[in-house]
């Protein structure tokens, strides 16, 4: 269904007498290319800011090595759904492995971080997980996943946002909790936070996208939405610009 973006300006004040006017229709964006959600919450992609970084990503994943990960994790993958949905957390997040460690178990990272789900070792110990010299179950797919579910739940039970649940797996809860604090914000979306983490959300978006919506991912990358969300904001400041002015001059002859 296409989604006709009038540039129309605010509903004029009754009061005043301003002359409504109708602008000329100038974009259209199928609403589809903008319906796009993590987990339910809707993503702003009506800010230009916030279309840019989703369209750089879905270009950043538009590439061989990526599409041949898809094929082959895709086993895997539906192993992992299920299991997160017996701890209540939804099924977007079984895309995680595929950022943290490319649906890896040998993946480590230079901080200690293991196996599908990058787990610290204090992390994964703390949630049942044997991590020593002769055993990692990091390593295993299921044990990992059931591991992965509690500490998601758990974020979310803190956070109450599955955005917010995303960025914390990043950067960690504290880090997250005393951004929200410092800024006094409750949006992934308004915070600031260092690089990593605000790509981090895009990074699922895109690879969630890529699995369930190629063509529109496709059109993302090729299309001109973002143009044409730049172009809607200049009209739209336009409109506003000239319908402030013609409240001004009403009132000033009234």
């Amino acid at each position: 269904m296409a989604l006709s973006i009038a540039i129309m300006g605010n509903e004029p004040v009754s009061e005043v007498g301003v002359e409504k006017k109708e602008l000329k229709e100038t974009t259209i964006i199928d609403s589809d290319l903008l319906a796009i959600d993590f987990c339910g919450e809707a993503i702003p992609l009506s800010e230009l800011r916030i279309a840019e970084r989703y369209q750089k990503m879905i270009r950043n994943y538009d590439n061989p090595t990526f599409r041949k990960l898809m094929t082959k994790t895709q086993k895997r993958i539906k192993i992992i759904e299920p299991i997160l949905k017996k701890y209540g957390v939804p099924a977007d997040f079984k895309y995680l492995p595929l950022i943290e460690s490319a649906m890896s178990d040998d993946a480590k990272s230079h901080r200690g971080a293991g196996g599908y789900w990058q787990l610290m070792p204090a992390t994964a110990k703390s949630l049942g997980l044997v991590v020593n010299e002769t055993r990692d179950d990091r390593k295993h797919l299921v044990k990992s996943t059931h591991a992965a579910g509690k500490y998601l739940r758990n974020l979310y039970r803190q956070l109450g946002s599955w955005t917010l649940v995303a960025a914390a797996y990043n950067a960690g809860p504290t880090h997250i909790q005393n951004k929200l604090d410092a800024q006094n914000k409750d949006d992934y979306f308004k915070l600031r936070l260092n690089s990593e983490t605000t790509r981090y959300i895009y990074k699922l978006l895109a690879v969630k996208e890529w699995f369930n919506n190629p063509e529109r991912s496709k059109e993302w990358v090729s299309g001109d939405v973002v143009d044409r969300l730049a172009d809607f904001k200049v009209e739209q400041k336009k409109a506003d610009l000239q319908l402030a002015k013609q409240t001004d001059k009403v009132a000033a002859d009234s």
